[in-house]
């Protein structure tokens, strides 16, 4: 579900992204990975950040089901469209 989200010159942006369907049972772990469309890099992969722009940063409590794109001291290279990916991984054997 695409949402606008406007944030003035110098501020702080919070793209927010809900996982659908939580697995309770806990057989996998969800995952979420940002990309900007505008070249189609991939900013993180969970926690994981994949940019040097210490602007970005992820927001996430364990065990929540929202994840959080966060880009402070806002740009104007920073508009456009921001997509989240959800993705569903296998928990290593012994993991809870």
């Amino acid at each position: 579900m695409a949402h606008n989200t406007t944030v003035q010159l110098g501020g702080v942006a919070f793209l927010v992204c809900k996982v659908a369907g939580v697995d309770r049972v806990g057989a996998h772990w969800n995952q979420i990975s940002w990309i900007r469309r505008r070249d189609w890099h991939i900013l993180s992969s969970g926690a994981q950040m994949y940019t040097n722009d210490e602007r970005f940063a992820i927001l996430h409590t364990p065990g929540s089901n929202t994840w959080t794109l966060q880009i402070k001291f806002v740009q104007r290279r920073d508009h456009g469209t921001y997509e989240c990916q959800q993705s569903s991984l296998a928990k290593p054997e012994g993991q809870k």
